[in-house]
């Protein structure tokens, strides 16, 4: 553990000091929560113009993965496990435009676990069911330069991220299953009710 714990402080360190001015700007905007409302806003539409009758199994499936990532990487990661960030655990941990620490406890990324948990359940609802094939990208780009961000700005060890990301794809993979079922049954009631009339 000791041996994880020294490379995972190595890795942050390196991610943490190598930036540049146009990097600081992206990250910085990709961290922040209106860019996600942005995002998934902008997805949102994109899935209701293309199935109109799809739009609350998306909006549903968003709402789950926020819920289940969001609560349980905190509840059953930071809370359990207490391990500190690294802006209130080392020295010279390099902080942009002012921003705060945040929270005590970083283990496990919150931004990692709902922005991977978004991606597979977009991926998989848009991109495969509803044959949305950009959302995969802009999804995953989207989780991906969220979750880098977080070392980047200090807020957290890529061993965090790391952990918070497969929390997240497992949580997405089972938010889909769960819309899935329910689309279905909705569907399947829709349609016989329609053949008793």
């Amino acid at each position: 553990m000791e041996k994880i714990n020294a490379l995972d402080t190595e890795v942050f360190y390196w991610i943490n000091q190598h930036h540049c001015t146009l990097a600081d700007y992206v990250l910085y905007t990709f961290t922040h929560h209106w860019m996600w409302v942005l995002v998934l806003v902008a997805i949102f539409v994109w899935a209701v113009a293309k199935d109109k009758k799809m739009w609350w199994a998306v909006l549903l499936g968003i709402a789950l993965c926020f819920l289940l990532a969001d609560r349980i990487s905190v509840l059953c990661f930071k809370d359990v496990f207490q391990r500190l960030r690294p802006c209130h655990a080392l020295p010279d941990v390099r902080m942009i435009f002012g921003m705060g620490c945040g929270g005590q406890y970083g283990f496990v990324s919150s931004h990692a676990a709902n922005s991977f948990a978004l991606a597979i359940f977009l991926t998989l609802w848009c991109g495969k069911k509803m044959k949305i094939k950009a959302i995969p990208y802009i999804a995953f780009t989207w989780a991906i330069l969220t979750s880098y961000s977080r070392p980047y700005l200090g807020k957290h060890y890529p061993g965090d991220i790391i952990c918070g990301a497969l929390l997240g794809l497992l949580l997405g993979c089972l938010v889909y299953l769960i819309v899935n079922y329910v689309f279905t049954k909705v569907s399947y009631n829709k349609v016989t009710a329609e053949h008793k009339l």
